[in-house]
C-alpha cells in the first residue's frame, strides 16, 4: 500500500511540473537596438540598428501590438534580421526578456 501511494504522489507531481512548462508564443514587430529602441521600429533603422548592436548594444525586439520594447536574451538568435520586421517564436523568461527559438522575416 505505501508503495502505490508513493508512486501516485510521484504521478501528481511529475504531471503538475509537465502543465508548468512555458508554452512557445509568438510575436510580430522589428528588431531593433537598445539604443534607439521603438525610434528604430521601421526599415530605413536597418543600417543604424546594425552598426550599433556592432557596437555592444543589445538586440530587442519592438512589438506591433503596444510598441513595447522587449530585450532579447539570445541576440544570436535575431543577428540575420536586425532592422526587419519579424514573426518571432519563443517563451519569455522571468526577467521579461525573450529566448528566441524561431525567426520568420515578414
Amino acid at each position: 500500500m505505501k508503495r502505490i501511494n508513493i508512486f501516485l504522489v510521484i504521478l501528481t507531481l511529475s504531471s503538475l511540473s509537465l502543465w508548468a512548462i512555458p508554452k512557445d508564443q509568438s510575436w510580430s514587430g522589428w528588431i531593433s537596438d537598445s539604443k534607439c529602441g521603438a525610434k528604430g521600429a521601421n526599415a530605413s533603422h536597418a543600417a543604424c540598428a546594425k552598426k550599433c548592436i556592432g557596437a555592444g548594444e543589445k538586440a530587442v525586439l519592438v512589438t506591433d501590438q503596444d510598441s513595447k520594447v522587449v530585450p532579447i536574451d539570445n541576440p544570436d538568435a535575431v543577428s540575420a534580421a536586425v532592422g526587419q520586421h519579424v514573426e518571432l517564436s519563443g517563451t519569455m523568461n522571468s526577467a521579461g526578456a525573450l529566448h528566441v527559438d524561431k525567426v520568420q522575416t515578414k
